[in-house]
């Protein structure tokens, strides 16, 4: 996830909640929030290959 953050704008992407990131959605949720010029959203998660969250 790291890598692509660092290479998102690049591609048009830009980092929602820099402020917060990696941990915008919470200390458990090690993710990045991107958006791109037409206000399309993604949300990238890092995880340990451990049990998924439950919904």
């Amino acid at each position: 996830m790291d890598a692509l953050v660092r290479d998102a704008p690049a591609h048009g992407w830009s980092l929602l909640f820099a402020d917060r990131h990696p941990y915008a959605g919470g200390r458990e949720h090690y993710a990045a929030y991107l958006e791109d010029a037409q206000g399309f959203e993604v949300e990238l998660v890092a995880s340990d290959g451990g049990t998924p969250p439950t919904p």
